[in-house]
């Protein structure tokens, strides 16, 4: 059995827009557990620096 690692960061129906109204982000739930990686991946301009500029 794995024992899960506890959270260190979250995000909850994250949503961003863009001053102009362009929605970024929609609804992006993910937790960010402690010594685990994790890899954000996709296309160019799917929102992945945006994600983790929310976090700044």
């Amino acid at each position: 059995m794995v024992t899960p690692t506890p959270i260190k960061a979250e995000s909850r129906n994250l949503n961003f827009y863009y001053s102009n109204g362009t929605r970024a982000l929609k609804s992006i739930t993910m937790p960010l557990h402690e010594k685990r990686i994790t890899a954000l991946i996709g296309p160019s301009g799917c929102g992945k620096s945006t994600f983790l500029r929310c976090f700044n």
